[in-house]
């Protein structure tokens, strides 16, 4: 039977969602809060389809694992569906007050700047597709994490780039300060079947929903594309620190594609961190390099990544609390990684900028029929659930300036 039963849920207490409410802030300016930093993609490359990609929860102490989907303030409705991978039987998410299963999915509604998080502290909620009718963003974050054999726990935070950016070649680089302890790659196909790809070397199968883990504990430079199938999503996962040599915690960087690096970036770090951006490069291109109109200078050699490509890569230390412009005199296009810890204690790492898709293809939330054992369309039934929940409150609410966020329907089905 596809379906196994559904519940129809209204969240509400005074007028407002139990679902916590924020503002999409269009910056891409660094905010260094304590031990967590992130950035904010401008609305216009937000996109209408997503697959969550994050550190796994793993029951330690008070460690969660968290994805959150954000409306733009300008957006009036916007449905969302959120398809849960498989798993085990264990596996528990709550959303609000409604507590999931895995293999779900749930469809629910978002007014203009409303945020809808799903947590666990027991799955993997990687591999979660989310579907929207209207451009949206996609927030991964994991709290109280320990990534590798490390006993250094941080949060980690990172807002995810849609399907539409995602690629099919990829150039990562060491972490600095971490020669001895590290990092991890995930990489993830959504629905996609038949996708091979070469990880510095090694060819691996990927499963759809299911996302592939490879470890450099080494630290080496990797090459990562795309041997037969789709685009591929791919974040490296810093492992904390296991020598007192190395300045490593658990931070998550999203990697742009190749096809999405850019000529000129902006940096900017903040006091209190150890700062460097990590640069790579096509090694013809390294001498038109420059940081604040002068030649680039690196204190070590330039490595070749895999030795069997023409990239190289370069960690560069950049003095705390400054800013920066690095780019390329002859408008060669090349990656650019910001990262910086405390040692011992936080890191934190993300691009310092890439070339995203302006245009998206519209991928739009759909009621697909499908039969049902007593001859019922279900899944028509569902949509109609939400479209009376949202036109019942609306017709309540009257003015929802005043009286806040005018509330949530879910409406959930097991498969």
């Amino acid at each position: 039977m596809y379906i196994t039963f559904v519940v129809v849920f209204i969240l509400l207490f005074a007028g407002r969602m139990l679902i916590a409410v924020a503002s999409l802030r269009c910056v891409s300016s660094v905010n260094h809060d304590g031990c967590v930093s992130s950035y904010n993609l401008s609305s216009e490359y937000l996109g209408y389809t997503y697959e969550v990609l994050m550190w796994p929860a793993d029951g330690h102490d008070a460690g969660q694992a968290s994805f959150s989907v954000v409306t733009s303030a300008s957006t009036t409705s916007t449905k969302v569906r959120a398809r849960f991978p498989p798993g085990s039987a264990r596996c528990v998410i709550e959303f609000g007050a409604v507590r999931l299963d895995c293999g779900q999915t749930v469809d629910f509604t978002l007014l203009g700047a409303e945020t809808a998080t799903f947590t666990s502290t027991t799955a993997d909620l990687s591999g979660t597709l989310v579907e929207a009718s209207a451009p949206v963003a996609v927030y991964a974050a994991n709290s109280h994490v320990t990534i590798g054999p490390s006993n250094i726990t941080d949060s980690t935070s990172e807002q995810l780039f849609p399907l539409s950016a995602w690629g099919r070649e990829f150039v990562v680089a060491p972490v600095p300060d971490n020669g001895q302890s590290g990092y991890s790659l995930r990489v993830t196909c959504a629905r996609s079947v038949n996708v091979s790809i070469d990880v510095a070397g090694v060819v691996h199968q990927l499963t759809r929903q299911r996302p592939l883990t490879v470890d450099f504990p080494d630290n080496r430079p990797a090459y990562v594309n795309v041997v037969d199938g789709s685009a591929v999503q791919l974040v490296q996962f810093v492992r904390g620190a296991t020598s007192p040599a190395d300045g490593g915690a658990p931070a998550a960087l999203v990697v742009p594609a190749v096809n999405r690096f850019n000529d000129v970036y902006s940096l900017t770090t903040s006091s209190g961190y150890v700062d460097y951006v990590s640069i790579v490069t096509r090694r013809t291109d390294v001498g038109g390099l420059r940081l604040n109109g002068q030649p680039l200078s690196v204190s070590s050699a330039w490595l070749n990544v895999d030795g069997r490509t023409d990239w190289v890569t370069a960690a560069v230390p950049l003095p705390a609390a400054t800013s920066h412009t690095l780019e390329h005199a002859g408008r060669q296009q090349f990656g650019a990684y910001s990262y910086g810890y405390v040692r011992g204690q936080c890191a934190y790492a993300q691009p310092a900028g890439a070339s995203l898709p302006r245009q998206v293809i519209n991928s739009p939330v759909h009621c697909p029929r499908r039969p049902w054992s007593r001859g019922y369309d279900l899944h028509w039934h569902l949509c109609a659930c939400l479209f009376i929940c949202s036109f019942f409150l609306r017709t309540i609410y009257q003015k929802p300036t005043q009286l806040g966020s005018p509330n949530l329907c879910v409406c959930v089905w097991g498969t």
